[in-house]
């Protein structure tokens, strides 16, 4: 039986999604295992505060909840647990006294950093073996796919 080019078409693209969705899927479970390991009594959303207070230092509430897409409420819940296992600090805005200012303690700051350590080691395992052109085939089909 003959496929159309259209089907054949059709095919590759569906294979492409099934490999982004696996690859997705692995990528969540890494993430959810470097959350574990950033602290194990904490949901994997505080370890996406902490990641997104490492890249982007202290900062108010309403900025976090609308850098990392969530609730205020639920951003809210989750620093006060990053609070208790001290692993932030919030102290009084000093450019807005009614405001609070989270960051990281070094304490939550080496935990992020030793957290996304074990995560790269696991990219890069994955990778060892790959040849150079195979790294620059995937970063050119990527970014392509990144395209708008």
């Amino acid at each position: 039986m003959l496929v159309s080019p259209e089907g054949q078409r059709t095919a590759l693209v569906d294979e492409v999604g099934a490999q982004l969705s696996r690859l997705l899927a692995s990528a969540r479970a890494t993430t959810t295992e470097a959350a574990t390991r950033f602290h194990p009594d904490l949901p994997p959303a505080a370890f996406h505060i902490a990641r997104w207070l490492g890249a982007f230092g202290p900062s108010r509430t309403s900025a976090i909840a609308a850098g990392v897409a969530m609730d205020r409420s639920a951003v809210s819940r989750l620093i006060d647990g990053l609070r208790r296992a001290r692993l932030v600090r919030v102290e009084i805005d000093t450019s807005d006294r009614r405001a609070n200012s989270v960051g990281l303690t070094p304490t939550g700051r080496r935990h992020v950093t030793s957290a996304l350590q074990w995560k790269g080691g696991v990219f890069n395992e994955r990778l060892a073996t790959w040849s150079d052109r195979d790294l620059e085939d995937l970063a050119r089909l990527l970014a392509k796919l990144n395209q708008p």
